[in-house]
């Protein structure tokens, strides 16, 4: 037995020339794991050892992290250490430094046991805990910390430190300039890493708000990532340990607009919604993601609007775990994709009532459908309306929303009427409401329970109570003029927020009616269509863009809200964030590919190097990070008789101030 052991022990030593290992050791009283990892600068092969370094293992949690161990690197970069054995629900994490070099990983009980600290995965966890830093150390609550943990690994293979497999592979890999910029900006960091000099990092750090490491300065990137674009950017052309790295031709001054670096945002794009028929082909492909809502796992419940490659009404919508892999049904979740209920055609309105049913408008879009109708599911999915949906009076849903006492409200969007059904009973006999205001099409519903309500035909917003016998109006107030309102959102003061397509601008009012400002632009909206705003009042503007869509780059915009405490220094409300080409999503050369492998607008043989596309939503989740929904295909030769639906969500990692699941106004996790 202890030949066996002493066998054992210099295999596990052996190995941490190809990488580190993390091995159980458990009697009748405690469980432990005896980490043995490595912190190098770069990846295998050609990495190299950092010596001497403190390794501080931590534990997250809200407060201070708990210090689990700290050890000192070898001459191989090496280090061990007994831990006690990771639960389920907690998230780790490990900080190596050694002078001007602070390196990081993120440690999760579902890695694989083996742990590598380098520039990779340490811009992986400034990105995906960007939210989360209290100077340099982590706190936060369990759940949203295990989703940050989750996207970090999308960002970085952790025990190669190496890029993700998932942003090897398409919809990314070269569909996107995500692995190419996760390459470069760990080069940035490698100059100074494997020089140590102080004129090697005084301009990383000048460049990133005075930072005195390598880890601030990547969390500065993360924070500000339109910052120094030019300057940062020639920082990853010294060392380039890391390929493929982003090329001359994928800078910032690119002359292709679609491959050019706009800023150091992070993006991970995902398109695939779950089972697979015997063919292999998936069951619902996603065909025009609509809208979502999260719910209190942070399970995205996305609408979908027709089968892929068609006008036709799709019958079914899928769910995404946190990391944006499809809802997979196990330990008490749904399986993606879901069928039944009466789905055909969802629009934009989808909501989660206060007993965790779902709710989907259906707008039954392209072809000869229903006049639609609202469908219910439980939890896990199982359909809980009939096959026809509940129809009620309704005439082609959009806006579905849920009030604090499980009241459904629904834009009856032909009908020209706002709906309600109370407590979530579609059969009682409750008044529509119908003015002079037409084409209903989102509803919000604040903390207060007061619903409000954007009419695209008339350009204005209505506020309503809920009474026992009917709605009550409390005002109307234009938004714009013919500005065609679709999308709104409420800010954490109640402030309402709603898109003006056709002017390209974002107006806010209080809860009284009384506006805010006279209407915002800039900082890259063109043609918006949906917002949310985020627990720092922050404002989220999903762009889809004008008629001609040719030579435009999509892109995602951020405005400052009313608490300009979490804002630029000199931004002030209702000016941008975002640059003025907005945040965006650029290409890495190759053609936007649908999950089946086929080119976007199969079988119209047009590439597409779009891959953020017309986008109609946009939602951050409990980590901060911003989904936006790709609805539509980008290129003029598309439209509603040919091929419409958009392909796949777009996550930029990190960026939002997060915000719980939940009914009303944002709030913080």
């Amino acid at each position: 037995m202890k030949l066996i052991t002493k066998l054992v022990a210099a295999a596990m030593l052996a190995s941490l020339t190809a990488g580190p290992v993390l091995a159980g050791v458990c009697n009748q009283n405690t469980c432990s794991t005896r980490l043995m990892g490595s912190v190098t600068s770069g990846a295998a092969p050609g990495f190299k050892p950092v010596q001497g370094a403190t390794v501080s293992i931590y534990r997250a949690g809200v407060g201070a992290p708990e210090l689990l161990e700290e050890v000192v690197t070898n001459a191989r970069g090496q280090f061990s250490a007994s831990l006690p054995k990771q639960e389920a629900t907690e998230t780790r994490y490990v900080v190596a430094v050694i002078g001007r070099t602070e390196l990081m990983t993120v440690m999760a009980p579902g890695d694989r046991p083996l742990v590598r600290i380098n520039e990779m995965t340490t811009v992986a966890a400034a990105y995906a805990m960007a939210q989360f830093f209290a100077g340099k150390e982590i706190s936060g609550k369990s759940l949203p910390l295990q989703v940050a943990a989750g996207m970090f690994r999308n960002l970085a293979a952790p025990d190669r430190g190496e890029v993700s497999q998932v942003l090897r592979r398409s919809p990314n890999a070269d569909e996107t300039n995500a692995r190419r910029l996760m390459a470069t900006l760990s080069n940035v960091l490698a100059n100074c890493v494997r020089n140590g000099a102080v004129d090697s990092c005084a301009p990383l750090f000048a460049f990133t708000d005075g930072a005195t490491t390598t880890l601030e300065a990547v969390i500065s990137i993360a924070h500000n990532p339109a910052r120094n674009v030019h300057e940062i950017f020639a920082l990853g052309n010294t060392v380039q340990p890391f390929k493929p790295a982003l090329l001359a031709t994928q800078g910032p001054d690119a002359p292709d607009e679609l491959m050019r670096l706009d800023a150091f945002t992070v993006a991970v794009k995902v398109n695939r919604s779950g089972r697979k028929n015997a063919k292999g082909k998936e069951l619902c492909p996603i065909g025009g993601p609509a809208n979502l809502v999260f719910d209190d796992k942070g399970y995205a419940w996305v609408s979908n609007n027709v089968v892929q490659g068609t006008t036709g009404s799709a019958n079914c919508f899928f769910v995404l775990k946190p990391d944006g892999s499809p809802a997979d049904g196990r330990d008490g979740t749904p399986r993606s994709p879901i069928f039944g209920g009466g789905v055909l055609g969802q629009g934009f309105g989808i909501t989660r009532d206060p007993s965790g049913n779902i709710w989907s408008g259906n707008f039954g879009w392209g072809g000869v459908n229903p006049n639609g109708s609202v469908s219910e599911f439980s939890p896990m999915g199982t359909p809980l309306s009939p096959e026809t949906g509940f129809v009620s009076t309704l005439d082609r849903v959009q806006g579905t929303t849920s009030d604090a006492s499980g009241n459904i409200w629904m834009a009856s969007y032909y009908g020209n009427t706002i709906n309600v059904f109370p407590g979530g009973n579609a059969f009682t006999d409750y008044p529509a409401y119908q003015d002079s205001n037409t084409s209903p099409f989102h509803i919000v519903v604040d903390d207060n329970g007061a619903g409000y309500v954007s009419y695209t035909g008339t350009s204005t917003l209505s506020k309503f109570i809920y009474t026992p016998t009917g709605l009550a109006k409390q005002f109307t107030v234009a938004v714009g003029s013919d500005a065609n309102p679709k999308g709104i959102g409420l800010d954490t003061e109640g402030n309402v927020w709603a898109t003006a397509g056709a002017e390209s601008r974002i107006y806010a009012f209080d809860s009284s009616g009384t506006s805010i400002g006279a209407g915002f632009d800039g900082g890259g909206i063109v043609g918006p269509w949906g917002l949310s705003v985020d627990s720092h009042d922050n404002v989220w503007v999903a762009n889809f863009g004008p008629p001609v869509q040719a030579d435009l780059k999509f892109r995602l915009s951020r405005l400052c809200g009313v608490d300009t405490l979490h804002c630029p220094s000199g931004v002030m409300t209702g000016q941008p964030i975002s640059p003025e080409t907005g945040y965006t999503l650029p290409s890495g050369g190759d053609q936007v590919r649908l999950a089946s492998g086929k080119p976007l607008y199969w079988p119209i043989k047009v590439p597409s190097y779009k891959p953020l596309m017309r986008a109609t939503a946009t939602q951050i989740d409990m980590a901060g990070n911003v989904w936006v929904a790709n609805n539509w295909k980008p290129s003029a030769i598309n439209n509603l008789l040919v091929n419409p639906g958009g392909d796949g969500m777009v996550i930029f990692v990190g960026m939002a101030a997060p915000v719980a699941p939940g009914i009303g106004q944002p709030k913080a996790p």
